[in-house]
């Protein structure tokens, strides 16, 4: 794959995963690109590998550290466990 197929391919997963984390609506009313640095980070994450485990702890210190949000840690796993389900559908093809 070449840089211009690879930067195609990250930006429609970005906003695939952008949506994911909007439909969660975690921050009621919040604009649609409020979580993109958090994307952004699990995107790059995910590319190296991630499992479940670390995208919850990403998740969870993401939200708590810089959003002030104080998530149950049950939702966390939730919305992990969707971003895992994404991913592995994505990455099966």
């Amino acid at each position: 794959m070449n840089n211009s197929e690879l930067k195609k391919e990250f930006q429609e997963r970005f906003l695939e995963l952008r949506k994911i984390l909007n439909s969660c609506d975690l921050i009621p009313g919040s604009p649609k690109d409020e979580f993109d640095s958090l994307n952004h980070k699990i995107l790059s994450y995910l590319y190296k590998g991630a499992d479940m485990g670390k995208i919850t702890r990403v998740l969870d210190s993401e939200l708590t550290v810089n959003y002030g949000l104080s998530p149950n840690l049950k939702d966390v796993e939730k919305i992990a466990a969707e971003i895992i389900g994404w991913w592995s559908l994505n990455n099966s093809m």
